[in-house]
């Protein structure tokens, strides 16, 4: 368990952490204009953007005493470093009865596969459920150097995530249940499980019209964006945006689809929270019009 009177667990005290302004959504703490100016930095023209992400420029704060203590009170975010966590879902039929569970699944899978799911060994965490999911569980490792693993819901099971930005433990209605001393790296053969990160080719294949194969490229741009690194997501979404671009250029892919995309990957990294929805917009439209402006270039 961790230490009393604390919400975070030790072991995951080398985290970078955002706090939230209240518990139970992602948006960040929102801060005052004289706070950017104490800090020496021009205060942003958009309000909101007033918050504690663009505050510590998009890098997040330290683990100390007071930051664990407004965690603990209206929760905060783990940004992506050497931590990853798996998201064990409990999906729930329209009765309300659980019919996929991803802690069951998980362990069903390691077992085939010769392997033991031990929630002990990590810093596991019961979780409040929400949106149609019941209560499940967050599982701590530290991240594998020797193995990059592709985030986002396992291909076999959707109850089963694999996230590197996360709600901190001890926000509330995340309980820490179990916390060891020594946290272990992600076992590989979960690893295995969600596979290395798909990368997108810098161009479309020349002719490529099926819409499986379209499909398939835009879903590997979306998940390229959300392994971007804090400081580099903007302009990772931005890249993404042209290479999606290329395609609604050939008249492969519906701008507005492209948008659609584009802007849940903005989304569910936090992007749409921490800029404000206006400014994430404007830099998809201004990579998908780099994307057209480029290749009407070259055919010039």
């Amino acid at each position: 368990m961790s230490a009393p009177g604390y919400a975070v667990p030790p072991v995951l005290r080398g985290a970078r952490f955002v706090p939230r302004q209240q518990p139970g959504r992602r948006e960040p703490m929102r801060v005052t204009a004289g706070a950017f100016a104490a800090a020496g930095l021009p205060v942003p023209e958009d309000r909101r953007q007033w918050n504690a992400y663009q505050l510590s420029g998009r890098q997040g704060w330290d683990w100390t005493p007071d930051l664990d203590q407004h965690i603990g009170r209206r929760g905060g975010e783990i940004l992506p470093g050497p931590f990853i966590t798996v998201d064990l879902d409990a999906q729930l039929a329209v009765d309300g009865s659980v019919w996929l569970d991803g802690l069951r699944w998980l362990t069903d899978a390691g077992a085939r596969a010769g392997h033991l799911l031990d929630i002990g060994e990590c810093v596991a965490v019961r979780t409040p459920g929400h949106d149609g999911h019941g209560r499940g569980w967050h599982l701590w490792y530290c991240t594998d150097p020797g193995f990059r693993v592709r985030t986002g819901p396992l291909k076999r099971c959707g109850a089963v995530e694999v996230k590197a930005r996360c709600t901190a433990p001890g926000s509330p209605g995340y309980t820490v249940r179990y916390a060891p001393g020594d946290l272990p790296v992600l076992p590989r053969w979960i690893a295995e499980l969600a596979g290395a990160p798909r990368i997108p080719a810098p161009r479309p294949a020349a002719g490529s019209k099926s819409p499986a194969a379209v499909w398939n490229r835009l879903c590997g741009i979306v998940d390229w964006i959300l392994r971007a690194e804090p400081g580099t997501r903007n302009k990772t979404l931005f890249d993404g945006a042209r290479l999606a671009g290329e395609m609604v250029a050939a008249g492969q892919l519906d701008r507005a689809a492209a948008e659609a995309a584009l802007f849940g990957a903005a989304e569910r990294l936090g992007l749409a929270a921490e800029d404000g929805e206006g400014q994430v917009r404007a830099t998809i439209r201004s990579g998908l019009d780099a994307a057209a402006r480029s290749l009407m270039g070259g055919a010039a």
